[in-house]
């Protein structure tokens, strides 16, 4: 069945870039779409989205320097020491945790690799490609840290507007029954390697200002539906499809467009 529906797509989706599956999948795979967009295109409104703020707060980056002993340079045992310091802040209650190297270190990665891109780095004679995206995301130790940023994100996007993203909650998997919202945040969506409910895909994409297709192939029926900022309109600027318990880069052969019904049209 998995396979017929995949062939049926072949036409209006030809390329698909296969994503490490690791639990964080979605993140690694929206990541990488809206990225690959900036670099193929520079759009400076989703590129200045990682060092912004979702709903105008604070910015979502800690402000540890990298050479504190909260920073990169504090050696293995510190910044173990401090991820659990993280994660205990989480438990208690401050979401996201006001001292986080780990997504402190990916908010910096990201905000390098669009500088780049842009030659606006000092020490970048030439613009990132796909290959450097690649590294990063799917082969790069560094990608936990900027999954860990991309985690930290949602969290802030989804404890700023608790009112909104609760109703979401039934609709999630058994493992949310009977949590509260930051109870889910501490235990599903700060950590990493665990999978993404339709939740965390709409805080994410809210927080990232930029709307995202999911095209379902892992349901009954394949149809596709868009996440992003409320009243953002236009055609989506990346598009990941959703495998049973995963997700991949998909690339569309032509501009498509989501319709209401969650059918494909052209643009």
């Amino acid at each position: 069945m998995l396979c017929a529906k995949l062939v049926s797509l072949e036409d209006d989706f030809p390329s698909t870039r296969r994503v490490a599956g690791d639990g964080n999948c979605f993140y690694r795979a929206a990541l990488f779409a809206l990225l690959e967009h900036v670099l193929a295109a520079p759009d400076p409104p989703l590129g200045e989205s990682p060092g912004a703020s979702p709903r105008g707060g604070p910015a979502a980056t800690t402000t540890t320097p990298v050479g504190s002993p909260r920073g990169a340079g504090a050696g293995v045992l510190t910044a173990a020491a401090a991820t659990a310091a993280a994660q205990a802040q989480a438990e208690a209650g401050l979401l996201p945790p006001a001292h986080d190297p780990s997504a402190y270190r990916g908010g910096q990665l990201l905000l390098r690799l669009l500088r780049s891109a842009w030659f606006k780095a000092p020490d970048a004679d030439a613009p990132c490609d796909v290959s450097t995206l690649e590294r990063l995301l799917n082969h790069s130790a560094d990608s936990g840290d900027v999954i860990r940023f991309a985690r930290s994100l949602t969290v802030r996007e989804l404890v700023s507007a608790e009112s909104f993203y609760e109703p979401f909650i039934p609709g999630c998997g058994r493992d949310y029954t009977g949590l509260s919202l930051r109870q889910i945040c501490v235990r599903h969506v700060l950590p990493l390697g665990f999978e993404v409910e339709q939740l965390q895909i709409i805080a994410l994409c809210t927080a990232l200002g930029a709307t995202v297709a999911v095209l379902d192939v892992a349901g009954s029926q394949v149809g596709a539906i868009k996440h992003g900022p409320e009243g953002q309109r236009g055609p989506p600027v990346a598009w990941v499809a959703h495998l049973p318990g995963h997700y991949d880069v998909i690339y569309p052969a032509r501009p498509l467009d989501v319709a209401p019904g969650g059918g494909l049209v052209d643009v």
